[in-house]
């Protein structure tokens, strides 16, 4: 084997091994979501609960592929109410869904209710839970937001 022929046989693996480390390590965002009811405070994004622990949040979805993984994770033990569509879905722990680039509205309604220890402990202990919302196509479409939980209290005059 000449040199030249080294050359390019070292230059061709490397190539390849930095493809495979940028498919491995790249993550574009499957669709774009704004949320509605959620807001941004000392650089996080916050949803509010009300004293007996619910709490609730829309989202508009565009998504930019073809279908991808939707999937809210809330705190442990708490349930919810999602509507999308003409469906709802109540259940706790983790919600999935395929979000399909043709299904419209591209709205989801978000309910939600923490336990009451877990709200006991956002309201006077001042602790914020987080819900993970993950947006999901392997190889490479990947999107994580996290809203934390905070109990506004209210100003007496």
């Amino acid at each position: 084997m000449t040199t030249v022929n080294k050359a390019l046989a070292i230059m061709a693996i490397i190539t390849i091994a930095l493809v495979a480390y940028a498919f491995q390590t790249a993550q574009l965002p499957p669709a774009t979501i704004e949320y509605k009811e959620v807001f941004y405070m000392n650089n996080q994004s916050v949803t509010f609960i009300t004293k007996d622990g619910f709490g609730l949040f829309t989202m508009e979805i565009e998504p930019k592929i073809s279908s991808f993984e939707l999937r809210i994770e809330f705190p442990e033990g708490t349930s919810y109410l999602v509507r999308y569509g003409d469906e709802t879905y109540r259940g706790t722990g983790t919600f999935k869904i395929k979000v399909s680039k043709d299904s419209l509205p591209n709205q989801v309604y978000v309910q939600f209710q923490l336990p009451k220890e877990l709200t006991r402990k956002v309201i006077y202990e001042g602790e914020s839970p987080e819900i993970r919302i993950v947006g999901e196509q392997v190889p490479f479409w990947h999107a994580e937001d996290i809203i934390y939980i905070k109990y506004r209290k209210e100003e007496k005059s």
